[in-house]
């Protein structure tokens, strides 16, 4: 206290250095009272700031190899691995489908009318699934004859609300941007569709496309219902038969989560790459990640499953 002048003096100075005196006995007293305290501080964190770094293994230069696209894709904005085929299949907002192989070699390419962000495997058909967005449409893409055989518009009415799924007329439409099948053999349609929407509202949520009740060119799709997880621009989307969990990464937050289909947060990582749009696991355990920036990276997935 010595030096240190607090503007009053005599039996006010004196009755202050007393309870100076007296608090600081308290906290020599119970020194368990400050530990608490301090564990918050430095443990507290805001939601999307996760202490836990992704388990990968680059293949090739730290932080640089890894990128496996030959072509030089323009905004490569989503991925997904075709089991049947062995290859991987890439979309790009310029409406380009890409087939390539693990190492990225070329296999075939088509384009398609639309800003293309997002793409998924239904196993049963080996058919491919596209988001359209903008136009939330859903066009069911025929690998064999390299041509949309179906076409799925995203009914935008929900609870009531006919706008639910915002479109947006005066500016840029933020709307569908990553998506992943889940199939059910005890589901009519087979199973249903988890779509990640971007902005408008930033969302979850779990169509049903009527995949086998409808044979006709255009039928639309409904939302059944809203995760009640929250992720500001779900990118990337897939699904993982062997967790039964939904792997989702945000851009805007560089955060990847593994979460249940009720939207129950499993476990959340920071997560490598720049504008990562789109995400894959194939059959060896490598993941690939478009990046709408340029580039498709491959990685090894080191999680235990």
């Amino acid at each position: 206290m010595a030096g240190i002048t607090f503007g009053f003096t005599g039996s006010g100075l004196l009755d202050f250095e007393a309870r100076i005196k007296e608090e600081e006995m308290k906290i020599t007293k119970a020194p368990w009272l400050v530990i608490p305290i301090l564990f918050l501080c430095f443990c507290s964190r805001s939601r999307y700031q996760p202490t836990i770094r992704f388990p990968y293994q680059w293949l090739d230069v730290q932080g640089y190899g890894g990128d496996i696209d030959k072509q030089q894709l323009r905004e490569p904005s989503g991925i997904c691995y075709h089991a049947q085929r062995g290859t991987l299949f890439v979309v790009s907002d310029e409406g380009e489908i890409a087939e390539i192989r693990k190492d990225g070699t070329p296999v075939a390419n088509w384009m398609v009318k639309g800003d293309l962000e997002a793409i998924t495997l239904v196993p049963e058909t080996g058919l491919l699934y596209i988001g359209v967005e903008g136009d939330d449409i859903i066009l069911e893409f025929d690998p064999e004859k390299g041509e949309v055989t179906r076409k799925y518009p995203i009914n935008r009415e929900f609870r009531g609300d006919p706008n639910f799924l915002q479109k947006r007329v005066d500016e840029y439409d933020n709307g569908i941007e990553s998506m992943a099948f889940v199939p059910d053999p005890n589901h009519p349609e087979g199973g249903t569709f988890y779509v990640g929407n971007q902005w408008d509202p930033p969302m979850i949520m779990e169509v049903l496309v009527p995949l086998k009740s409808s044979r006709a060119a255009e039928t639309q799709a409904r939302i059944l219902r809203v995760l009640p997880f929250k992720m500001d621009d779900p990118a990337g989307m897939y699904y993982d038969p062997v967790t039964r969990r939904l792997n989702v990464v945000s851009d805007a937050d560089n955060i990847f989560v593994e979460i249940t289909l009720d939207g129950k947060l499993v476990k959340e990582y920071a997560f490598l790459g720049n504008d990562q749009e789109g995400i894959c696991l194939d059959d060896e355990g490598y993941i690939y990640i478009a990046q709408d920036s340029g580039g498709i990276l491959r990685v090894k997935d080191l999680r235990k499953r």
